[in-house]
């Protein structure tokens, strides 16, 4: 006789990695829609439950908690953003400046629009950020070796004048960090962000650029 957690794991088991797979993309997808709709705080694992068509007992199959629920749903989005920048470093037949400018424009879009589609985003960002730290770490350092390469990119052209440019990555990401924040984009129109993120990386270019002797 099975007792305990037993039951629920020899269930999973019987499924295939597939199933389970397209099981909890639905819950996610679902979740999504009540966060986007509700708010995260208003949003229950009942109710996402009942999205998809199953037990609130059937979800914890899947997930843990609605924390864990948020915190899959932001590394999604996470993702979807590292990949797009992913494809600014290595566009072709951009100098370095151009690229730069292009790396803090693209993420400042997608989280601009984001925020704007999602009005309750920050209530989601907020939870993330208290009990996930380890994902914005992630997130973080990934931005920030995405820089280093636009930054190398530079000094190899003989465009930038960086003696560690690992460092100077690092400052880069923290001086545009205000172009991912909720708070800002509650205050700047669309066109004021941007003119903002261009003056913002200009001044920062005209600092790495190589001085001629």
């Amino acid at each position: 006789m099975m007792t305990g957690n037993y039951p629920q794991l020899y269930e999973l088991m019987t499924e295939s990695q597939q199933e389970i797979d397209q099981i909890k993309a639905a819950i996610l997808a679902a979740a999504q829609e009540r966060f986007r709709g509700f708010g995260y705080g208003k949003t229950t694992m009942a109710e996402i439950a009942e999205d998809v068509n199953m037990s609130a007992a059937n979800l914890y199959r899947y997930f843990h908690n609605k924390q864990d629920i948020a915190a899959e749903c932001t590394g999604q989005c996470m993702a979807d953003l590292d990949a797009s920048l992913d494809k600014v470093v290595r566009l072709p037949n951009l100098n370095s400046t151009q690229r730069l400018h292009l790396y803090v424009q693209t993420a400042m879009r997608h989280y601009y629009e984001m925020m704007h589609d999602v009005p309750r985003l920050h209530e989601l960002i907020e939870n993330i950020t208290s009990n996930y730290p380890q994902l914005i770490h992630d997130k973080n350092e990934k931005n920030e070796r995405q820089i280093a390469a636009i930054l190398q990119q530079g000094v190899d052209q003989g465009e930038f004048e960086i003696e560690d440019v690992k460092t100077s990555a690092s400052a880069v990401s923290k001086a545009t960090a205000m172009f991912s924040t909720p708070f800002f984009m509650q205050i700047y129109s669309i066109e004021e962000f941007e003119k903002m993120a261009v003056n913002v990386v200009a001044l920062i270019i005209n600092g790495l650029r190589k001085t001629t002797q």
